[in-house]
């Protein structure tokens, strides 16, 4: 179809509704000779011969354009401004970003409205009243429906979720222009077809900004005010020209001419414009407009004057909440009133257009709530502030159940109330992170910890607040914080050893995840554990921390862990069910270290059911819980258990710790699927997981899963994207190759031997790399077995050596077993060991047989 205008476009659906030159003048507010015009255009450029044939090319989807998610719903219908709604839809699609601007109550709002739901195209409506600086970001999620992943940042997120062609409206961005501006330019940045509209009472200074200036209304002020007037008084008829006069005199404001016309049941139009000429301040006598200042502070003033003084009393009082209140609140507010004088007092601000009612709430209007907020006192600040703590302890006793609409409503009066009251602040805290917003929480914690009452709780506040930051980004931060907590807990002793000894447990737990470029040194955790050991004496919970970091630092290494130093902490941490989720962790790494994977599954096992049942409103829960997957999967896969990794992936994929995570919980579904055959989901799972996380995260269990995709594109014959997927793990572990990582080099080296046998190339080169020895207990027993395997293949005479390693590993991995039994096959010929081995990767549901077994992707595998 070629291009056509807006305004065209209404006038052609007008014609495809039989309506006739004049109806479709009165239905666009044109004259009838611009009606003319338009349908000589349309019949020009769709070809048509007549209106009949005219009305066939109308669209049938224009017809009815969608709703904006997320926009407001007036009461009222949008009068006027045709125009500058076409305007705006042409700047819309013409530019990156458009700013509507004008004062208060020019009709921003209502415009970027109706504009944007003529656009055409899919668009989401944030309202930024109750944003406040550095919480645009957030505001815009919300609006999104975007719940940032853990260690995914806000922005990339958002980014995300704006893809393609798309419109995002900001509305009323004045009072944080800046980071509005920021806002845009990134989200512009990443997505080339994303267009932008914003309201505001001040340009933003976004490169590539164009502005729409609003004015007063002129011929469609006269449409305005007789619309409003039927709607208080449905007889009214009156002159127009008398009416453009009255509009005239009130400035051709909306705002102004709105509060006038709700007068006009009672004055009529004669008694406007009398009272207008003499008084007009006492004719707006219900607040609602000034004719000759043309200002809203200026209409406010009047309107306020002209308050009882109850009503002023009670408009100062709400205007103290951020995001509209309800009956409880004001009551909260109001001691010296019955809730009966309450209802009284909020219908007559209603009346007079100060507040608005809907669904059992009311709001203000920004600048009313600006104006009356000047005429608070300190006594209804603190009652304000009584009542956010209670409302906030009321939604944490909610947890379980249905408090996130609620949450959200009462959020920003509880943010502006949280800054002194550590009670508040933490329960604010556990809200925010409960509802998903992981940075804003850590800004709670952190402001709890600057008015907690001791040392102590200063502390723990912090270390909450480090928590977030782990789950946002990695362990290094989570670490710095526990130092920062472990200096404010200098004067108690018992807390500081707590926090020296946990910060002492993070480096050596998770130095693949977050410490791989930056390690602590092994001096600088020896000094911290010497002090918390001194410091935790007679302290008993101390000494259990102490106990769970001695534990990781007992073996001879990094990361090594001796088992009886594990069970002693295991013990100590029996009453807390967090510390002792790491306490066996640390029993669970002793076990693999001793070649044990089976012990270390079953370990898993019990920490997996242990935390589960923990406070997920407790970050410091969900990084346990995310371990526990973590470990719970890989052990699975150490012992050869595919079925059950799969499960608890699939668990994982469903918890709300890991709900959305790029790949803890992805990442065993796609190493269970490549070792059982099936390639092509194994690869398309990865692409995701990988396309989902943040560049490239320096994480080396993300390593696990990658190197699981080059086994199913190698097995796939791809051997190109095979090796771009080891070097992705190499990435994410931080080394060369995978090689240089030794926690991957077994499972790197399995990958290559077993893609060297199927295609039956390069076997005794592969062969020294993956008969060599490896750190135990997670993928050693599928090198080993491979390395059986290739012995018997290549013929070597320490074939038996081989075997017998491998006979080690199977006691304990069943897919090592199943290898065993082939290998063994292929060395006697014997065909009941080839059945039995079939059946034995039968029983882990893998797809293919010792001699010749197809996968669902349709790959043979030789025998």
């Amino acid at each position: 179809m070629p291009t056509i205008s807006p305004r065209e476009r209404e006038v052609l659906l007008a014609v495809a509704d039989r309506l006739t030159n004049a109806e479709i003048a009165e239905r666009l507010y044109v004259s009838v000779r611009t009606v003319e015009s338009h349908v000589s255009a349309l019949l020009r450029k769709l070809d048509a011969r007549d209106r009949r044939e005219l009305a066939t090319r109308a669209p049938v989807s224009a017809a009815a354009p969608g709703p904006v998610v997320g926009a407001p719903r007036p009461l009222t219908s949008f009068v006027g401004r045709t125009a500058e709604r076409d305007a705006v839809v042409r700047l819309v699609a013409e530019s990156r970003v458009t700013t509507i601007l004008g004062p208060g109550g020019a009709g921003k709002t209502r415009l970027a409205v109706v504009a944007t739901e003529a656009a055409g195209f899919p668009a989401t409506f944030v309202n930024l009243v109750p944003s406040r600086p550095g919480s645009v970001l957030e505001s815009v999620a919300a609006g999104l429906g975007v719940v940032p992943r853990p260690q995914q940042p806000l922005a990339d997120a958002v980014a995300g979720a704006l893809t393609g062609r798309a419109l995002l409206v900001l509305d009323n961005c004045e009072h944080v222009a800046d980071d509005v501006a920021a806002v845009i330019t990134a989200l512009t940045a990443a997505n080339p077809e994303l267009s932008v509209l914003t309201t505001s009472r001040e340009r933003l200074g976004v490169p590539g900004e164009t502005v729409l200036q609003l004015g007063p209304l002129a011929g469609d002020a006269v449409t305005l005010f007789t619309d409003r007037a039927k709607a208080v008084d449905p007889a009214f008829d009156a002159d127009p020209a008398q009416v453009a006069e009255l509009c005239r005199a009130l400035g051709g404001s909306p705002l102004t001419i709105e509060l006038a016309a709700a007068r006009v049941a009672s004055l009529g139009i004669d008694g406007l414009r009398a009272g207008l000429a003499d008084d007009p301040l006492r004719v707006l006598a219900a607040g609602r407009g000034e004719a000759r200042h043309r200002s809203l502070r200026s209409v406010l003033e009047w309107s306020h004057r002209l308050l009882t003084e109850e009503e002023k009393t009670v408009l100062a009082r709400v205007s103290r909440f951020r995001h509209g209140f309800d009956l409880d609140g004001v009551a909260a507010l109001s001691p010296d009133l019955s809730v009966g004088a309450v209802s009284d007092v909020l219908g007559r601000l209603v009346d007079k257009s100060l507040v608005t009612a809907a669904s059992g709430r009311w709001t203000l209007a920004d600048g009313v709530a600006g104006f009356a907020r000047e005429q608070l006192d300190e006594v209804v600040t603190e009652r304000y502030r009584e009542w956010a703590a209670r409302r906030a302890r009321e939604l944490v006793g909610r947890l379980g159940g249905d408090w996130r609409d609620e949450f959200d409503r009462l959020a920003d009066d509880l943010r502006a109330c949280a800054g002194a009251d550590h009670d508040l602040a933490v329960d604010l805290a556990r809200l925010a992170y409960a509802r998903g917003f992981v940075a804003e929480a850590a800004v709670h914690w952190r402001t709890a910890a600057n008015s907690a009452p001791t040392a102590a709780v200063a502390a723990e506040d912090l270390a909450r607040a480090g928590s977030c930051a782990h789950l946002l980004s990695h362990a290094r931060d989570h670490y710095e914080v526990l130092l920062e907590a472990a200096e404010r807990a200098a004067g108690d002793s018992a807390s500081r050893a707590t926090c020296l000894a946990s910060a002492v447990v993070l480096a050596e737990r998770f130095r693949g995840a977050g410490f791989i470029t930056d390690p602590v040194p092994d001096a600088d955790l020896d000094r911290m554990l010497a002090e918390a050991t001194a410091l935790a004496a007679g302290h008993p919970g101390a000494q259990a921390h102490v106990a769970v970091a001695n534990a990781w630092r007992s073996g001879p290494g990094p990361q090594t862990v001796t088992i009886e130093a594990a069970d002693l902490a295991v013990a100590a941490a029996a009453r807390d069910p967090l510390l002792l989720s790491a306490a066996l962790d640390a029993r669970c790494t002793a076990q693999a270290l001793a070649r044990r994977p089976d012990l270390a599954h079953r370990t898993t096992r019990e920490r997996l059911d242990l935390v589960t049942a923990a406070d997920r409103t407790d970050p410091r829960a969900a990084l346990e819980v995310l371990d526990a997957f973590r470990s719970a999967i890989t052990y699975a896969i150490a012992t050869g258990a595919l079925a059950d990794a799969a499960r608890v992936s699939r668990r994982a994929a469903g918890d709300p710790a890991l709900a959305g995570h790029p790949y803890w919980g992805a990442g065993g579904l796609v190493t269970t699927l490549a070792l059982t055959g099936r390639f092509a989901e194994a690869r398309e799972l990865a692409e995701r997981m990988w396309q989902a996380t943040d560049g490239t995260p320096r994480n080396a269990t993300l390593g696990v899963p990658l190197l699981a995709a080059a086994l199913a594109a190698g097995l796939s014959g791809d051997e190109s994207d095979g090796n771009r997927w080891r070097t992705r793990a190499a990435a994410v572990a931080g080394v060369a190759t995978p090689a240089g990582s030794a926690n991957l080099a077994p499972l790197d080296a399995f990958v290559r031997a077993r893609v060297a046998l199927h295609t039956g190339t390069g076997l005794a080169d592969v062969f020294p790399d993956v008969s060599a020895d490896f750190a135990p207990g997670r993928f050693d027993g599928y090198a080993a077995g491979l390395a059986a395997e290739l012995a018997v293949v290549l013929d070597r005479p320490d074939a038996d050596r081989h075997l017998v390693r491998a006979e080690r590993h199977a006691e304990h991995n069943r897919w090592t077993a199943a290898v065993l039994t082939r290998a063994r096959a292929r060395r006697t010929g014997d065909a009941g060991l080839f059945e039995e081995a079939a059946n034995q990767f039968a029983a882990l549901g893998a797809e293919f047989e010792a001699k010749a077994s197809v996968s669902p992707t349709g790959t043979s595998y030789p025998r």
